[in-house]
């Protein structure tokens, strides 16, 4: 998934108490330097995998969406596309929403076909937004015409609209900081916020305008609800 599946609130879980992952650098360095973020990644990354082989940590809904958030961001990241596309697949199965679960991995689908027909381009290279803005265009087109479509559209692009440079650090300086003290470790659910950021300040952002461009297209085509 991407930024459009950021990770639900969870509830105390074993499985996630006994994560803890050392930070090599402050919040706020750590998801605006890609050395020191990928060093940590790494680790987080191995975690996540280790608790998908704990029957406890899987059975957990909430440690389950924790699991695939931080999966998924992590996917985009080190560029492993199969795993981004089951990953979000996964995550739509969990959708009770119908409109939402229509919606679910289709940024991811775009992403991955602009890595793939682009190789090594950066997503603020202009053939990867091309790419990108066709196939998100393309992947909108085929969901239903219907009011609670246009709403759950009309929903993610707010979502979008609202995503800056300045609002992504804010959340590190205001919410996360705060969250992990003086500690210089975090559980489970303080790096998948960390992973996340991250992520949307290297991947959404940069295709923020081909993002609003498909949604206003998709959202024009449909009748208003």
């Amino acid at each position: 998934m991407t930024v459009l599946a950021s990770a639900m609130a969870v509830s105390p879980c074993p499985a996630r108490a006994e994560s803890k992952f050392a930070l090599p650098a402050e919040p706020l360095e750590l998801v605006t330097d890609e050395a020191r973020f990928r060093s940590f990644a790494e680790n987080v990354r191995t975690e996540v995998e280790r608790l998908f082989g704990v029957p406890a940590a899987v059975d957990d809904r909430a440690t389950l969406n924790l699991l695939l958030s931080t999966r998924v961001h992590l996917a985009h990241h080190f560029g492993d596309d199969e795993k981004a596309i089951s990953t979000a697949a996964w995550i739509r199965t969990l959708q009770a929403d119908p409109a939402l679960r229509a919606f679910a991995g289709l940024t991811t689908l775009a992403s991955v076909e602009a890595r793939r027909q682009n190789p090594g381009a950066a997503p603020g290279d202009a053939k990867y937004r091309g790419t990108f803005l066709r196939e998100f265009t393309r992947q909108l087109a085929g969901l239903p015409r219907t009011p609670e479509i246009v709403a759950m559209l009309r929903g993610q692009r707010d979502k979008i609209a609202g995503l800056t440079h300045a609002a992504l650090l804010a959340e590190t300086r205001d919410v996360i900081v705060p969250a992990l003290g003086r500690r210089g470790h975090c559980g489970l659910a303080e790096a998948d916020q960390l992973v996340r950021v991250r992520h949307r300040l290297v991947s959404i952002l940069p295709i923020k305008n081909e993002t609003l461009q498909a949604l206003d297209a998709a959202i024009a085509a449909r009748p208003t609800p």
